[in-house]
């Protein structure tokens, strides 16, 4: 049956059964450790990503190309009326563009609309849930894209890194730059402001700034129904502590834990813990 398709790429960490069961398709990106590369999500398992990054691997990420698009709207198209696609923040990747020229190109029968999420992570996650399920109740692409601007509007992310080494080495330090140099055990608390990395705060110790992360998310939700997601990289056992802590202080429609994938673990490193939200 003829309808909305939704696609995204792999930056947006949607577990793969979830990604299944709602009929997203993923672009994976590319993630190379030294002459050696892998599709995100495809050929490389969080686990093995993970163990060369514990190990000192130093990998690096690059984009889907336009024809890796194309071949993916190629396929759905045959079985829609219109394609929404949800991608990695135009200010942190080239993927969006590569999705806009795949959207023009010649023998892409149906409207594409390509959405910037601003965010990343599970921030796009959501996002792109979002619209399958909206897809999968009728809705057009249309109603689909002015929901995900809205949401876009008034999301908020908030994480905190074991250090700032890896967002500086691949470029995506953003603002946060100014963080870099602190005292040992400083731990920089950031956000996604306008689709760039951002510095909010720094803690010393680790504990003490997973509590204010705790604390600026519990005040960012200023008592409202939300949406959650709490995103690690390779610190499960913490992130469903902050979880349950979360649904404790907060009035919770929806709540999901997930693992970065090695997208977005190749740019925060691990220990990241993060969490997204937007009120309902």
């Amino acid at each position: 049956m003829a309808g909305v398709k939704i696609v995204t790429d792999s930056g947006a960490d949607i577990p793969k059964p979830l990604a299944e069961e709602l009929d997203i398709a993923v672009v994976p990106l590319t993630v190379h450790f030294g002459d050696e590369e892998f599709k995100d999500g495809v050929d490389l398992e969080l686990s093995e990503f993970y163990r060369r990054l514990h190990a000192g691997g130093q990998p690096r990420t690059t984009q889907p190309s336009p024809t890796d698009f194309e071949a993916v709207y190629r396929r759905l198209q045959a079985d829609a009326d219109a394609i929404v696609s949800v991608h990695l923040s135009s200010e942190l990747s080239g993927t969006m563009q590569s999705a806009s020229i795949a959207a023009a190109m010649d023998g892409i029968d149906v409207p594409v609309h390509v959405v910037d999420s601003r965010s990343a992570s599970l921030g796009i996650g959501m996002l792109a849930v979002e619209a399958a399920r909206m897809a999968k109740a009728g809705a057009s692409a249309e109603d689909i894209v002015q929901h995900l601007e809205a949401i876009v509007a008034r999301q908020k992310v908030l994480f905190l890194v074991d250090t700032l080494e890896y967002l500086q080495r691949n470029g995506r330090i953003g603002r946060a730059q100014a963080f870099v140099g602190g005292l040992l055990n400083i731990k920089p608390l950031l956000t996604i402001d306008d689709g760039v990395v951002a510095p909010l705060e720094r803690a010393r110790g680790r504990a003490k700034a997973r509590a204010r992360l705790l604390e600026l998310v519990t005040q960012g939700a200023q008592g409202q129904r939300v949406k959650v997601a709490v995103m690690h990289a390779d610190a499960l056992e913490e992130a469903e502590s902050l979880a349950s802590e979360l649904r404790s202080r907060l009035d919770v429609e929806e709540l999901v834990v997930g693992q970065l994938g090695a997208t977005i673990g190749t740019h925060a490193g691990p220990g990241t813990l993060g969490v997204v939200f937007y009120s309902v």
